[in-house]
């Protein structure tokens, strides 16, 4: 490079979620800026920063992610990062060939393969951009850490402080400027950014944090573009040979970028193709509809518990109706219909407890049953709307005499107790006995319906159709 002053311009998307509405806009958008400022003599690189998928849609599901790969090769990225979507959304072995038809590198130097603690190969901890006038971009990737998901998929996370103090230096020195694509969280990245003067740029994601311009902490300017295609980030960097003159950074609106006539068609069809590809996989035969119902017990709700006991080999489970989102119809069911009915990435849990722990769990459940009913959530695996009523299997629960009956026999504080429910449950505030007296045990691989869908094969098995 020589002495004059050099514009950089970064662009970026963060948690897509699968959330297509806005994707031709935002592929034509960043085609052109690119093409716009390398046209006028300006550097540009392109990011994004995970949770690109999420298996809410029925194309990500139906291709295990390959055609959200496909279509980020439609845009000229010049790396990403993976998200716990991405991670822990998938097994280990969906994981490891997901990026094999990539036209861009995957940066991240925080999750090691439990096998041989090395870094999977489809990975690289960091990497050097050099632009179109010489400038040298470092880039380095870390996703959350998320250990109780992560461990028994076979991968073995690692902070922040046990990676960066490793890859930092060398980056520094070898590079103009040091981006830092971070899945990790605002809080993570406001640390971060204190911790290591190496860090020119924190790309911001996984807690969908929306900052309009930024916030510079020590020199490091951290960005933010909240969730599901919303925003496009944009930063840009003044830079000569004495360093980083000038830095700033905006968000684009999606809604208000330019729409094409044939946008909403693409999207359509992208949803239309998953649930074709769904619809033809058969799973079984109901010879009567299950009924679901948000507010109360139902057939279905009875029969996920059934489900999630039988896969578990435990007596006791619970549910809450707000996660089946759809009646089972009579006649054959697809793998479209149970995606549709389960959309949620969640897994089982199984956890144990004494007695009183669990009784006070449970009291603790009874006391918010009436709030729950009509609580909206989001997110931790949830793609619902409300949380809806409580259901228990294997326990009598009586209010009137504050007793809980297990095996017909009033629950003893001493005796020890299993029962198995969502992962949901351990991540959500509402039960923090789960976390903090249980002991759990996620099981892997399948999600909620996978169970389900399993239980119905057994149970209602197909016909000839």
């Amino acid at each position: 490079m020589d002495a004059k002053t050099q514009w950089i311009h970064l662009y970026h998307l963060n948690d897509l979620h699968s959330h297509f509405e806005n994707w031709p806009k935002i592929r034509r958008f960043l085609n052109q800026k690119k093409r716009e400022h390398e046209a006028s003599g300006e550097d540009v690189l392109l990011f994004d920063n995970g949770d690109f998928l999420d298996r809410v849609h029925p194309l990500t599901e139906s291709t295990n992610g390959k055609a959200n790969v496909h279509l980020m090769n439609q845009v000229s990225f010049d790396a990403a990062t993976i998200g716990n979507n991405e991670g822990i959304g998938n097994t280990k072995q969906i994981l490891n060939r997901l990026y094999d038809e990539a036209t861009f590198p995957i940066v991240l130097a925080n999750l090691f393969d439990v096998e041989d603690g090395q870094l999977p190969e489809w990975v690289e901890p960091s990497t050097i951009l050099t632009t179109k006038s010489g400038m040298r971009v470092g880039v380095a990737g870390l996703t959350a850490p998320l250990y109780l998901s992560y461990l028994p998929n076979g991968w073995q996370p690692k902070e922040s402080y046990e990676v960066l103090p490793k890859i930092l230096p060398e980056l520094a020195v070898n590079s103009d400027i040091v981006v830092l694509l971070s899945h990790m969280g605002i809080i993570e990245d406001e640390h971060m950014a204190e911790m290591y003067e190496e860090l020119d740029v924190i790309i911001g994601g996984h807690t969908h944090h929306v900052l309009p311009n930024g916030k510079l902490i020590d020199g490091t300017m951290l960005t933010g573009g909240g969730k599901w295609g919303q925003y496009i980030g944009h930063t840009s960097l003044l830079y000569s040979n004495d360093g980083i003159q000038q830095i700033k950074t905006e968000l684009i609106d999606c809604a208000a970028l330019p729409e094409h006539s044939k946008d909403l068609r693409e999207v359509d069809l992208l949803w239309k193709k998953g649930t074709d590809l769904l619809e033809e996989e058969k799973i079984a035969d109901l010879p009567f509809s299950l009924t679901s119902d948000w507010y109360h017990s139902s057939d279905l709700l009875e029969v996920g518990l059934d489900a999630i006991t039988e896969f578990a080999q435990v007596d006791v489970g619970m549910l809450n109706a707000g996660l089946f989102l759809d009646d089972l119809p009579e006649g054959v069911i697809t793998k479209g219909t149970m995606h549709r009915v389960l959309p949620h990435p969640m897994r089982l849990i199984t956890c144990k407890m004494d007695g009183k722990t669990f009784k006070e769990l449970i009291w603790n459940m009874e006391r918010q049953r009436s709030d729950l009913l009509t609580k909206p959530v989001m997110g931790m695996g949830f793609r619902g709307k409300i949380f809806g009523s409580l259901a228990y299997k294997g326990i009598k629960v009586d209010s009137e005499q504050h007793k809980i009956y297990y095996r017909g026999n009033e629950l003893a504080d001493e005796e020890m107790i299993t029962f198995v429910t969502v992962d949901h449950y351990r991540y959500v505030s509402f039960f923090p006995l789960i976390e903090n007296k249980g002991e759990s045990e996620l099981l892997f691989p399948y999600f909620l319906r996978d169970i389900v869908s399993m239980y119905l094969a057994e149970h209602f098995p197909l016909t000839y159709h």
